[in-house]
């Protein structure tokens, strides 16, 4: 059920969550959309650097803001690999996975690739990157963005993430898990999206996340 501008319940949940902080959560919701960029290290380009004007984002070191009005892409260096368009707040992960060159990574629930590739650009084509994604057409979408950004030392793959689990027990030196959610992120980028929440939907997000982190956890190494 719809009261405002978001589900009753999910605000309710948010309130009782956040206490004193829940003002500024709802205002956050509530503004427009902040864009970002983050440059191909693997494919440097002078050429693309006219969109790093809107100034770095603090946790990405190729990571720009892009202004409202700016369209990357749809120019030829997209196409070339030079940069991914990328939700500032979406680039903190990986920087939080911390790959390194020479390792073994999988990122259990990778398309369509923006966190792949970021990782595979730190890794600068040593060690193995393995990408998961169990449902073909994202699959392909995931293959042509590591493609596009040059991530020559990454593998696509299919399977559900138990399967996985059972064939490459401790087999990484990290994981990272970007699992299948609610949604609710996309409540400021796509208003509509508010309309489809519900508890329920949200309950059954989190008994799939338990599976999804208990069959990634299986994976990674001792001390990794």
């Amino acid at each position: 059920m719809m009261t405002g501008q978001f589900p009753e319940a999910f605000e309710a949940r948010m309130r009782a969550q956040l206490g004193e902080e829940a003002p500024a959560f709802f205002d956050a919701m509530s503004r427009e959309e902040v864009r970002g960029i983050r440059m191909n290290p693997l494919k440097p380009c002078a050429a693309a650097e006219r969109w790093t004007a809107g100034g770095a984002v603090p946790w990405e070191k190729n990571g720009y803001y892009l202004g409202p009005d700016e369209a990357p892409g749809k120019s030829l260096w997209h196409e070339a690999g030079a940069f991914y368009i990328q939700d500032p707040a979406a680039m903190i992960p990986a920087n939080v996975l911390a790959p390194q060159p020479g390792e073994n990574i999988l990122d259990l629930c990778a398309a369509p690739g923006g966190k792949s590739t970021q990782i595979g650009a730190a890794m600068r084509g040593r060690g193995v990157l393995v990408c998961n994604e169990p449902v073909p057409k994202r699959a392909r979408v995931l293959s042509g963005n590591l493609e596009r950004m040059g991530i020559t030392n990454s593998i696509v793959i299919g399977t559900e993430p138990e399967r996985i689990a059972a064939r490459w027990r401790n087999g990484f030196d990290a994981v990272l898990v970007d699992a299948p959610c609610s949604g609710e992120g996309m409540f400021r980028r796509d208003p509509e999206t508010r309309t489809e929440w519900s508890a329920e939907r949200t309950a059954g997000c989190a008994a799939r996340q338990r599976d999804i982190l208990a069959a990634a956890a299986a994976t990674v190494r001792p001390g990794g």
